[in-house]
């Protein structure tokens, strides 16, 4: 009888972890990686929605900084980074919402910045030569 009645938990407590897995926040990335004190950022991912994440959070190890979310869809969210956030490089901390809230550190990484760094423009194509025969413009 004991032995049923821990198989049956085990199964029940397998399931819920299953369930919990299975929605569990995931952030892949964002849409830029810095961004200065104000700016907006979206970072994409899956099971993004209100019921599974409660807050977003910019972190340093134990520096937490929970940020202003914008707009939050079940595969994004936008959010502010604050305009006295420090500069530096922090990770993504989402709280998960239900009955049990946890914090989750994602394997995302922003920078924030007092100065964005110059991106490289792409380079123009040279012009073809004329086409032979062709007479030059202006002839």
């Amino acid at each position: 009888m004991a032995r049923a009645l821990l198989s049956l938990g085990l199964l029940t407590l397998s399931a819920t972890l299953a369930l919990t897995a299975q929605n569990a926040p995931m952030l892949r990335s964002l849409d830029k990686p810095e961004a200065l004190r104000g700016d907006k950022v979206t970072v994409t991912g899956q099971n993004l929605a209100k019921p599974n994440v409660a807050g977003l959070y910019l972190t340093k190890g134990t520096d937490d900084v929970e940020v202003t979310v914008e707009e939050q869809t079940d595969t994004s969210i936008r959010f502010v980074v604050g305009k006295s956030m420090p500069f530096g490089r922090y990770g993504l901390l989402v709280l998960t919402g239900g009955e049990a809230p946890m914090y989750i550190e994602q394997p995302v990484k922003l920078n924030v910045v007092e100065k964005l760094t110059p991106q490289p423009q792409p380079e123009e194509a040279p012009a073809e030569p004329p086409a032979e025969g062709a007479k030059p413009p202006g002839a």
